[in-house]
């Protein structure tokens, strides 16, 4: 089989798990990383992981920037940064890495992520991409993983045959290296499915004043106004993509997510309370924006989601 050549934009915690796994399966990873770049360049990623044990992970190579990466035709671009339409349009960055081969893959949370994207490569092929993992970056190099590593991805345009038969090469090797990955013929139902979390419990945790998910559910005003803002990203997303969003591991409904996450024996921190408490923007835009103006466009109200888009958007602007 030929060498094939990815390159990582973004290599956080999360960036660093799926690229790890990657080239444990043979494939040739260059990280782009930034803040973590010296230490990552010089020691690898110390990686500490339930599922997979512990490991040193160097990549293929190291770089601070995709200009420095350009000398490589690459297979696939992996887009790993947060989506901050609202602050500035990244698409840019990966533009001088783009080949006649290349198909980019957008890990990212969110509705409307590949809209950019799309723009600005129009011929390029784009595969829409949601994980599911549980992993963290304590400090620079450092990364601690848990025991979910998933991956669900759909191609969102240019789709031929052989752009399909790359991508379930790609996952296959994912899956050989026990990274669960599944390439669907229609990605945004499973989106919106993703966002019914992101756009409760990560939105409620900041503008609650900092609360994980235990203290929020133990609330019971709390734990009703989550069911609601469920309901309403039910509501549009179904809306939106025409049909009933899925089931995930026997998960379906607002009931079903509460009840899940409930039962975890150690209560979630979510992400973007964690940017709030480190200062960083947080992925309001994509997570709550976004749907918000496709309901209005499709007549759909969401008063819930409008009140606590409104106040994290202002709770932002003082924190940064």
């Amino acid at each position: 089989m030929p060498d094939i050549n990815v390159l990582l934009v973004g290599t956080g915690a999360l960036g660093s798990i799926y690229a790890w796994r990657l080239q444990e399966g043979g494939i040739h990873v260059t990280c782009v990383c930034r803040s973590n770049y010296t230490a990552v360049k010089s020691s690898g990623f110390r990686i500490t992981s339930d599922k997979y044990g512990n490991h040193t992970y160097m990549p293929t190579r190291v770089v601070q920037s995709v200009d420095e990466a350009a000398d490589t035709e690459y297979d696939f671009i992996i887009v790993c940064t947060k989506a901050l339409p609202n602050i500035s349009d990244n698409s840019h960055i990966i533009a001088p890495a783009i080949g006649p081969r290349t198909i980019i893959l957008l890990i990212q949370n969110g509705i409307g992520i590949e809209q950019p994207f799309a723009e600005r490569y129009p011929h390029t092929p784009i595969a829409s991409v949601i994980s599911y993992i549980d992993v963290s970056q304590p400090e620079s190099g450092t990364i601690e993983h848990g025991t979910i590593s998933s991956l669900l991805m759909g191609i969102y345009s240019n789709p031929d045959d052989l752009v399909r038969q790359r991508l379930d090469a790609l996952s296959n090797t994912w899956n050989e290296q026990g990274a669960l990955c599944r390439v669907v013929d229609d990605v945004q139902p499973y989106r919106w499915l993703k966002l019914v979390w992101n756009a409760s419990f990560n939105t409620v945790s900041v503008v609650s004043g900092g609360n994980n998910t235990r203290e929020m559910l133990d609330n019971p005003q709390c734990k009703e106004l989550l069911r609601n803002i469920m309901r309403e990203v039910y509501a549009i997303g179904e809306a939106a993509t025409g049909k009933p969003l899925p089931e995930r591991m026997g998960i379906n409904g607002p009931d079903g997510f509460i009840e899940e996450t409930d039962k975890r024996d150690v209560a979630v921190v979510p992400s973007m309370l964690m940017d709030y408490r480190a200062r960083r923007p947080m992925e309001h835009d994509v997570i709550l924006g976004r749907p918000l103006q496709a309901a209005r466009q499709m007549g759909i109200s969401a008063p819930y989601m409008e009140a606590v888009y409104a106040m994290l958007v202002m709770v932002e602007k003082t924190n940064l």
